[in-house]
């Protein structure tokens, strides 16, 4: 069955079933055609197999000097897409936290995605413990958050208390596919444009984008 097709029936099936490295492995063969789902496994597990300590922290720790934040190509595609990610080293702040909250899985420390306005970083759910995977797995408090991300954005962006709440799969699936809407949109890519309709289109929360998928999808066809 088409990646997307597949991606599409398990973010609209039961919430039981939906897991990161799964939907993610099929968003990205959604757009390149090879489908990596056995090799971002076991780059996962080996991942886990290397953290020492049952912490944020320690999940973090195993990830530094393997992977980090692409800075010199920070809109390229493959930023995006967890099976590139894992192979090259280099992604973006999300598709790391990705990665970080399902090695956190492995070892039984439950990470969560924090959906900061032009960044993503994660949290010791348990705990105001935070992470930045994108930059070298930094270490924050809930005040140190605040003053990266003022670096970040600058001083004139007003800081809400609701940026630190944590997000769901969910959310974090759909904002990758901004990411990758904001790249495609705006190009002639047929494969893209039907990747991302029918992607979207799974989520009952697009469901207002519809006649826009439509319309990508008669661009494919």
């Amino acid at each position: 069955m088409d990646p997307a097709v597949r991606f599409a029936a398990l973010v609209s099936g039961p919430p039981p079933g939906l897991r990161l490295d799964h939907a993610c492995s099929l968003l990205a063969a959604a757009f390149t055609g090879d489908y990596h789902y056995d090799r971002v496994m076991r780059s996962l597990d080996e991942l886990a197999a290397t953290v020492t300590e049952k912490s944020l922290g320690g999940v973090l720790a195993a990830m530094r000097g393997r992977l980090t934040g692409d800075r010199e190509n920070y809109f390229d595609a493959k930023n995006s897409f967890i099976d590139a990610v894992l192979v090259r080293g280099l992604g973006l702040p999300i598709t790391l936290s990705v990665i970080a909250i399902e090695i956190g899985r492995r070892v039984d420390v439950p990470i969560v995605g924090v959906s900061l306005p032009s960044h993503f970083i994660v949290r010791e759910s348990a705990s105001d413990v935070f992470g930045d995977p994108f930059h070298a797995g930094a270490i924050y408090d809930r005040a140190g958050v605040v003053s990266a991300w003022h670096r970040l954005v600058g001083e004139g962006h007003p800081f809400d208390e609701l940026h630190l709440a944590p997000v769901d799969d969910r959310t974090i699936l759909i904002r990758i596919l901004n990411n990758l809407r904001a790249l495609y949109s705006r190009g002639q890519d047929p494969r893209a444009l039907y990747a991302l309709a029918v992607m979207r289109g799974g989520f009952v929360e697009l469901a207002h984008e519809a006649r826009e998928h439509a319309r990508w999808v008669r661009h494919y066809n």
